[in-house]
């Protein structure tokens, strides 16, 4: 069988201070620099939450490391990103993968395979067609132990959001 994921590209770790977050990465283990940016509604007007209508606003601070991104999110407002960070504190949320098959696809078959909709899906609406961004997560707890984020792009691993 050929593997569902070709690419590992991103580690998504929730944190409660992006600022202080990224000063322990730079000033204790050399791992910068750090683009940040503010998330929400102005950028992802359009986002599900277990497949209905949500948002989340979160400061997100992105680098290359390791040959791939890592990104760290700090909850602005309330949701599941701050309910996770209250009940497991800072640490590992998801880890994104290129697929093998279309986005749409993947979707549709995690849906039939899970009963579930994706945990997250945000439509980045900037008139763009297709959208210049569209990402889901796909709760596999249960079935892989993780959460996984693909994209609607063929990302390299490249920071996004021009960083």
């Amino acid at each position: 069988m050929e593997p569902a994921f070709t690419h590992l590209l991103q580690l998504g770790i929730l944190v409660e201070n992006v600022e202080e977050a990224i000063r322990h990465y730079e000033t204790e283990y050399g791992i910068g620099p750090w683009t940040v940016i503010d998330i929400g509604p102005e950028r992802f007007p359009t986002m599900l939450v277990d497949g209905k209508p949500g948002m989340l606003e979160f400061r997100a601070a992105f680098c290359k490391a390791f040959g791939l991104e890592l990104e760290l999110m700090e909850p602005r407002s309330e949701g599941v990103y701050s309910e996770w960070v209250r009940k497991f504190g800072n640490g590992l949320h998801h880890v994104a993968v290129l697929t093998r098959d279309p986005f749409g696809q993947v979707i549709v078959e995690h849906k039939a395979r899970t009963g579930r909709d994706p945990y997250i899906r945000a439509i980045e609406t900037s008139g763009a067609v297709p959208p210049e961004m569209d990402f889901a997560y796909l709760d596999l707890r249960k079935e892989l132990g993780l959460i996984l984020e693909i994209y609607n792009e063929k990302r390299s691993g490249g920071l996004p959001f021009g960083g």
